[in-house]
């Protein structure tokens, strides 16, 4: 699996632009995407991802994040 573009953990997403629609996505990684076809990014640099001023953000990962942490018992 390959590593995050920010930081050594494993990269869980891969973000793409659309600069003529003005949109990024955020799609599960494969693992073996070369380069050019997005940015690498883990859980957590996705998560705190936020496109640019009036562009929209399409989530189209799988696996969506808990937004608050539960405890078992």
């Amino acid at each position: 699996m390959a590593s995050c573009l920010r930081c050594p953990h494993h990269a869980t997403s891969l973000l793409t632009y659309d600069h003529a629609g003005a949109c990024a996505f955020l799609d599960d990684a494969r693992g073996d995407e070369p380069t050019y076809q997005g940015l690498r990014l883990c859980e957590h640099h996705a998560g705190r991802f936020s496109p640019p001023l009036g562009w929209s953000l399409v989530d189209r990962r799988t696996v969506t994040p808990a937004l608050f942490a539960t405890r078992d018992g």
